[in-house]
Formats: C-alpha cells, sequence, structure tokens
C-alpha cells in the first residue's frame, strides 16, 4: 500500500523511491529469462541516468524522447526522466520512419533514449541520442536533484490526430499520482504484476509504476509471450502473476487458450481489461469460472483523462451481463452526462461523457486550438479557471448510477482498442498514387470482428492494387492504422454540408474481397487480402507470411473461420482441408491466384492429407469423423514422436443427394481404394477416432480379405456397435435427429439472409459438434455449415445401418476415461463382438472430444507413439 504521506499532489517516482529504501533487496523487475532486478539496483541504474539527463539539460517541462523495447531499461529510463523533472515521452517501437519524426518534430526533444539504430532524419532533429545503458556517473559539480511541481508535465503520450498528424497529450505529475494513488487503494499491493501494454499505451503507467510503488514485482514478458496466448499462460503460471492488464481482444484470446489447454493460472487475482467494449463470452465466462478467486475489473477512460470509471464485476459469475457496463467514476474524476448546450440528462437518457477533476491532462502538446476544442471552461463548478473534458463518447446512467457504454459523437474510431481519426488515414491515402479521394470508416465484418475500411476513388484507369496501398500506408502509420479491406467506388457520397456521408458509406457492399477482377493472377494482392483475414481471424498482426497459421495463434475453430473467409475472397466455396495443405500466407496467396480447384464431381471421394511428414515407408493413417473433415486430429499429429508420417484420410465427395447417400462400406471401400494407390502392401497402420474408428476398422477388414497385414489398428474412443458417449445402439441415439432439426433452422436463416451464423446458438446439445470433430463458433458461412451438417446426418445415417463384420485381428482401444465406468464395460463388451483378437486397453483422461485437445492429446499422443515403438521393435526383432 502507499505511505501514509502519499497525498494529492504526490511524485510517483518518489513514491516508488520509497519503497526502493524500504525493502531494497527485494526484486522489482524478471524478464521471464531469469535475470532478475532488485529494488536497490533499480534504484543505482535510475538515479545514475537521471543525474546524466540533468547534465544533458532535461529539467521540468522538458520532454525526453523514448523509444524502447519492453525491457528493463524501459523502466529504468521512465522512472530517471521522471526523478530529473522532465516528461517522459515514449514512441512505438513499431512505429513507421515518417510518423517517428513527425513525433519527434512535435515534442521538440532535446534527447532521444534509444536502444536501436535511429535513421539520421530522426537522429537531426534532436541534439542528443543514447542508451540509457551510456550514462555516467554525474560529477560532483552537475545540476542537484530537482523535485518537479505537482502541476509540471509527466509525461506525453502520442495519440491519432484529426489533422493527420499525431497529437501528444500532455499530462501532469498531479495527474499521475491521482491515477496511482487510486489503484493502490483500490486492492491489495505488492502483486505480481506482468508488463504486457505496449510502451505506447498509457495503462504502462498502471502496470509498471502502479506495481513498483506498492512494492510489487513487474514481470516483463517477451513480444513472443505477448502474441501467443499459450506461452503468456505458461508465463502466468510460472511466475506466480497475481495481476495483469488486458485489452479485450488479449483476453479473450486468453481465456481461449485456457478452455483449449485446460491450463488456468491458478496464481491470478485480479484481471484488469480496458480500451475497448469488453464482452463476457462463453470462454471468458468459462475462465473465470475456473478462476473464482480472482476479480475482473472493467476500466474506461481515454488518454486525456487516463482512468475515469470502473466497475467490478460481481462474484456470481453466471449473472454477469455480456457487455457490462463502464461503473462508476474513480476518484479524481467526476463524470457528466450532458446534452445540447451542456445541459445534464436525466437517468437513462444518452448524454455526452464529460470529465472534470484531477483526472484532466493539461491539453495537448504545442496545439492550443484542438486543447481549446476539447478541455472546456466547467460551467457547473464554483472555483475559477475550472475545466472539463469533452470526450466524444456517449453513455447513458442507469438507476443503480452505473454507466454504459453507447459509442461516439463524432467520427473518432476505436477498433482493436486503439484510437484511430478517420482524417489520418485518409490523409496518408489521398498521398498514394492512383488515389484521388478517400474516406474511412470501421465496420463490423460478417465474422463479427470490427476493423477499418478504406473506401477509395481511384485516378482514371485501373485502381491501384490493394497490396501497392497497404505497403504504402505501413510506411507512414502504425500497422492497427492500415485498412483491413478496400473498397473501390466511382465516387464519395456526399451529406448536405458536402462531407463525407458516413452512414451512406456504410451502407456500401464491400466488395467479395475478392472481386477477381482485380486479384486474379496477383499473388502480392491475394497476399495482403489473406493476411487481413488472418489479422481479423487470429486478434493480432504479428506474423510473417512464411509463418504456419497454426503456430501464430491458429486451431481448427480459427481454421474453419479463416476457410469461411477465403471462400468469400476468393468467390468459391473453399474446402477445410485447403488450409492443411497451405498453411502460410505465402502458400494460400497462391492457391487463390491458381483459381478455381475441379469440380467435386471430377474428384475421387477419398482424400489423403499430409497432417505430418515422415517416411512414405511408414505411414499412420488417421480417418476423419462425422463431419468428413481432419482438424481434429492437427494436435494429435504434432504432439506424436513416432518416426511415422501421419496421412489423414477425408471425405471429399461431400454430401449426396438424398437417395444417393453412400453406405459406410461404400466409403470405407473408397478408402481402401485409395490407400492401396498409395501403398500397394501392407503392413499397414490405421487409426480413427469416433465415426473414423468405425471406418478404420471396415478398412482394416478389407485389408486382410485382400491377404495384406495390418499391424496396427487403433480406435480412438470409437466403438463399431455402440455410441462412446451413451453406449446405446447408434440406431437409438439422438443425435441424427437432432442434426436434421439444426439443418432445418439453418436453411430458415439462410433464406432470411444470414450469410454467417453463430454454431452456439444454433442447438443447447455440444455432443453432436463434438461428434463431427469440432465445429466453428461463429462467423461460419451458413453453406459451409450446412455441408457440414449434412455430411455429419447422412454419416450418422450409415453408422446406424451398418452391421460390423467380424475382425479376427487384435485392436488398440484408447477410451476417454472420464466416461463412467459402466459405460466403458459396455463399450469393452461390444467391442469384444466383433474382435476376434487382443483389444489392448489404454485409457486417457478427458471425455469423448476432450481426448484431442490439449492437455489430455499429449497423454494420447504417448500413447499412440508407445504401441507404435512396440510394434518397430517386434519388426527389428523379426528381420534380425
Amino acid at each position: 500500500m502507499p505511505s501514509p504521506g502519499w497525498e494529492p499532489g504526490a511524485l510517483v517516482h518518489r513514491q516508488v523511491r520509497e519503497r526502493a529504501l524500504a525493502r531494497p533487496d527485494a526484486v522489482a523487475l524478471t524478464d521471464g529469462a531469469g535475470a532478475q532486478v532488485t529494488y536497490r539496483e533499480l534504484l543505482r541504474r535510475w538515479e545514475r541516468l537521471a543525474g546524466a539527463l540533468r547534465e544533458w539539460g532535461v529539467g521540468p517541462e522538458v520532454p525526453v524522447a523514448v523509444r524502447l523495447e519492453r525491457s528493463p531499461d524501459l523502466v529504468v529510463t521512465m522512472l530517471a526522466v521522471l526523478a530529473a523533472g522532465g516528461v517522459y515521452a515514449p514512441i512505438d517501437d513499431t512505429c513507421p520512419e515518417e510518423r517517428f519524426a513527425a513525433i519527434v518534430t512535435d515534442l521538440g526533444a532535446p534527447v532521444l533514449l534509444t536502444d536501436r539504430e535511429t535513421p539520421r532524419r530522426v537522429g537531426d532533429l534532436v541534439a542528443r541520442v543514447a542508451h540509457p545503458g551510456d550514462a555516467a556517473p554525474a560529477g560532483a559539480d552537475g545540476p542537484g536533484p530537482v523535485v518537479p511541481h505537482p502541476d509540471n508535465l509527466a509525461y506525453v503520450m502520442s495519440t491519432s490526430g484529426s489533422t493527420g498528424r499525431p497529437k501528444g497529450v500532455a499530462m501532469t505529475h498531479r495527474g499521475l499520482g491521482r491515477l496511482i494513488r487510486w489503484q493502490a487503494a483500490d486492492g491489495p499491493g505488492g502483486l505480481t504484476t506482468v508488463s504486457f501494454t505496449s510502451p505506447g499505451f498509457d495503462v504502462t503507467f498502471q502496470e509498471i509504476l502502479g506495481t513498483l510503488a506498492t512494492g510489487g514485482r513487474l514481470c516483463l514478458v517477451s513480444e513472443e509471450a505477448r502474441r501467443d496466448p499459450e506461452q503468456l499462460l505458461a508465463v502466468l503460471e510460472k511466475e506466480g502473476v497475481e495481476r495483469v492488464f488486458l485489452p479485450f481482444v488479449a483476453l479473450g484470446q486468453l481465456a481461449q487458450a485456457a478452455r483449449r489447454t485446460g491450463r488456468f493460472p491458478r496464481s491470478l487475482r485480479h484481471v484488469v481489461t480496458a480500451g475497448e467494449q469488453l464482452v463476457i463470452t462463453d470462454a471468458v465466462a468459462e475462465f473465470f469460472g475456473a478462476l473464482p478467486g480472482c476479480r475482473l475489473d472493467n476500466h474506461y477512460g481515454p488518454t486525456e483523462t487516463h482512468l475515469v470509471s470502473s466497475l467490478t464485476l460481481g462474484d456470481d459469475r453466471g449473472g454477469w451481463p455480456r457487455t457490462p457496463p463502464i461503473g462508476r467514476s474513480v476518484d479524481g474524476a467526476d463524470v457528466l452526462l450532458l446534452g445540447p448546450g451542456l445541459t445534464p440528462v436525466p437517468d437513462g437518457e444518452p448524454g455526452e461523457i464529460h470529465v472534470r477533476g484531477a483526472a484532466l491532462a493539461r491539453g495537448y502538446l504545442g496545439a492550443p486550438a484542438p486543447t481549446a476544442d476539447r478541455f472546456l471552461p466547467d460551467p457547473f463548478a464554483d472555483e475559477p479557471g475550472a475545466r472539463m473534458y469533452r470526450t466524444g463518447d456517449l453513455a447513458r446512467r442507469d438507476a443503480d448510477g452505473l454507466l454504459h457504454f453507447l459509442g461516439r459523437t463524432d467520427d473518432q474510431l476505436k477498433v482493436r482498442g486503439y484510437r484511430v481519426e478517420p482524417a489520418e488515414v485518409e490523409l496518408a491515402l489521398s498521398r498514394c498514387p492512383g488515389v484521388r479521394e478517400a474516406a474511412v470508416g470501421a465496420r463490423t465484418l460478417a465474422d463479427g470482428v470490427r476493423a477499418l475500411v478504406a473506401y477509395v476513388v481511384p485516378e482514371q484507369g485501373a485502381p491501384p492494387s490493394v497490396s501497392v496501398l497497404s505497403a504504402a500506408l505501413r510506411a507512414s502509420l502504425p500497422a492497427y492504422m492500415v485498412p483491413a479491406r478496400f473498397a473501390f467506388i466511382d465516387a464519395l457520397p456526399l451529406s448536405s454540408t458536402g462531407k463525407a456521408d458516413r452512414r451512406r458509406l456504410a451502407e456500401v457492399p464491400l466488395p467479395e474481397p475478392g472481386d477477381r477482377t482485380r486479384t486474379a493472377g496477383d499473388p502480392e494482392t491475394l497476399a495482403a487480402e489473406v493476411t487481413a483475414v488472418w489479422q481479423r481471424v487470429l486478434g493480432h498482426d504479428e506474423f510473417e507470411r512464411d509463418e504456419d497459421f497454426f503456430d501464430v495463434g491458429g486451431d481448427s475453430l480459427l481454421a474453419a473461420w479463416v476457410v469461411t473467409e477465403l471462400s468469400r475472397l476468393a468467390g468459391r466455396e473453399i474446402e477445410l482441408s485447403v488450409i492443411l495443405r497451405n498453411t502460410t500466407v505465402d502458400e494460400l496467396a497462391a492457391f487463390l491466384a491458381a483459381g478455381p480447384a475441379a469440380p467435386a464431381a471430377h474428384r475421387p471421394p477419398s482424400e489423403l492429407i499430409t497432417l505430418r511428414p515422415g517416411s512414405a515407408g511408414n505411414v499412420l493413417y488417421l480417418f476423419h469423423p462425422l463431419g468428413g473433415e481432419l482438424l481434429t486430429y492437427r494436435e494429435l499429429a504434432r504432439r506424436m514422436e513416432s518416426p511415422v508420417r501421419v496421412l489423414g484420410v477425408r471425405w471429399a465427395a461431400g454430401p449426396a443427394e438424398a437417395g444417393r447417400e453412400p453406405s459406410l462400406a461404400d466409403m470405407a471401400r473408397a478408402h481402401h481404394e485409395q490407400i492401396r494407390a498409395v501403398q500397394p502392401e501392407g503392413p499397414y497402420l490405421l487409426a480413427g477416432w469416433s465415426f473414423g474408428g468405425v471406418l478404420a476398422l471396415e478398412v482394416a477388414t478389407l485389408l486382410r480379405e485382400s491377404g495384406q497385414q495390418v499391424a496396427f489398428l487403433g480406435l480412438i474412443d470409437a466403438n463399431p456397435v455402440r455410441d462412446p458417449l451413451s453406449g446405446l445402439p447408434p440406431a437409438e441415439t439422438p443425435y441424427r435427429a437432432l442434426l436434421g432439426q439444426v439443418l432445418d433452422e439453418v436453411d430458415r436463416r439462410a433464406a432470411d439472409g444470414e450469410e454467417s451464423l453463430d454454431v452456439a446458438e444454433l442447438a443447447a446439445d455440444r455432443d453432436w459438434v463434438g461428434l463431427m470433430g469440432g465445429a466453428p463458433a461463429v462467423g461460419v458461412k451458413a453453406a459451409y455449415l450446412r455441408r457440414s451438417l449434412a455430411m455429419a446426418r447422412q454419416s450418422m445415417g450409415a453408422l446406424a445401418a451398418h452391421t460390423a463384420r467380424p475382425y479376427p485381428g487384435d485392436v488398440d482401444l484408447f477410451q476417454a476415461g472420464a466416461t463412467g465406468a459402466a459405460t466403458r464395460a459396455l463399450l469393452r463388451a461390444g467391442l469384444a463382438e466383433v474382435v476376434g483378437g487382443a483389444v489392448r486397453v489404454h485409457e486417457v483422461p478427458g471425455d469423448h472430444t476432450g481426448i484431442l485437445t490439449s492437455p489430455h492429446v499429449t497423454v494420447l499422443a504417448g500413447a499412440v507413439d508407445g504401441v507404435l515403438d512396440d510394434i518397430g521393435k517386434g519388426n527389428d526383432s523379426d528381420g534380425s
């Protein structure tokens, strides 16, 4: 907790200094790689740098430009600048050179502290460029310590500007102290906190100073951990992290990773989210349901005031609203909701949020006109000179005094937690070759993701390619300000005032990104489009074009979402298997550029897809579950260590017309022919999960009837005579009828014009989703969903009508341990009815669907590896 002397106006860096003197040997920083910095060392380093900064002319009201990666040097620099009396001015380390130069010019900073080579045009703007570690001890005759006044500037934070240049929000020590003092009083001190936020986001002060001022430990995470939620989960567990600040997109990704892996960080006590609308998704609800002792806070506040309001969601997780309010105003930030003429609005009515109190920044650095436009005289205050900040945000206050965010009064956009002024992007677009004029807006795309959209009026002739425009914008704008979609139009619609009519622009149909007149044969343009799809689906842009989708956060559900988007991009249906063969941006772009594939009617119904490379003479075949696809096996193939090639066997023909549905035996014969075509002679290694296991058994029977040897037949929670979930005969399970009901609902919604559907809304019973091998949860194209469901229903019908033939060989049964003991015994007895050889049972933790997902899939992979290794050893001894 803060010291008793921490009164309004107290300086935050001095509070951190008190902590350092009180507990010098306590660990202040860790970097995730094993390095530690104590409070004693932290104090020594920042006071040394502060002395050097004073010798270099830094003092009150003097900005210091800072461009550093998230590191101990960044923390040292922040404290040193504040201790020297200067103004800390962080610049995002991914900022393009042109924007970097504009920010440094507007700052007028004499010193730039950085850990990288600086472009000459930027270096020429400052008197000194230095690394934080270059500071020599201050001489005895150097400038003495400086104690800034609470009304001196503490930091300048750059935001998007409507004039086309970034604006610098200038915050005082009083405002910064108000924030950290409130945070220290709002919860327990001394928490281990992750430093996740970009240095250019104001939440970084809550992370760094809010932790160190209360004697906590700051855990600095790598960029890899920031962009990979599973790595972040590992850091939270390893470091015993108790508090984390995350924008909603990152929180959602962390919750999905925890659900996917079954890893929930038990040390976590406090999660704070801010920057965009919080949504309590199923994954977020499950995350906090698994962590009953963890508190979730929803914060609101623009950069000009930092934190304004806060809501702590209650202990009743099941009662959390899907879109929670933004709470009540916090100390030092009085919220007024005003209508036209600055008149207060009654509770329940919408009004623009105006903030007054100690939270307000001084204004925009060197920009008196924008400052006067937003920082207004407070007509309700008694003291002279009082101000209030006009946010441009709309809200209503309910009967309980809670604020509910409603949107914006102007054109300002909020995308992925970042504030974007359309004018800044429009100005950059207007400078691009081939662009006559342009407007920018935000649209919620069919996949439910809010993204920037550029409406471009090209010069006469062919429009510029999307890849050229994107590249030009990336040279001058940060990545979050580059539009995800481009619509080329003949003219901008105008309002009665002669401005671009943004309401009418929002009604412009976005070209199915794959308007082929523009993209066919242009892999670069297509790569830009595919990159935009990945960004929307993954929720980040931190990947390279040659990186594997599944290595940068993709999974089977997100892969189905990508395929839905690619179908729109190509203007044709693309099968899910495409992303198994083409896992990088460049590979997918090349696939799209190649044009349409052969019609399904001209392709064999059975198809093999490599899930894991390996020896062509040692192949494991995995047969598809009900939906006909193979993504459910992706993790199993990746976790296996046995030296085998893993090929997936999928049903490429899709659902047949009524009256022509293939039987299970028909499907098995097609798969048998395909396997024999690529591997004429055994021994064969076959396996399948659920319905796929029944197919594997029938194909194994055909192979043995052909005189071939089947060395391994693995049934992964599969049974030819009883349903593995209920133990009932297949004809008596309810799933086929349920799938028929869901299909009817899909058809009804498609007829009503719904192009994309949410699977979770279509049925309360999720078991059928698991039996299909998983189904995408959001943004699924109706045609794709109908194909998958129809294929699953057909397969269920084939299974119900199938009579398993006796199999004379041995079988390895990998059985879900979470299934009840009585049902497991019933299933084993049913299997013994058709298997003449030995049934070796391997129990795997998890339920029917969970054994193929982390963490249980690792156990399953180890069990399969063990059997295959034993087979390999037996073959070696036979040949010796």
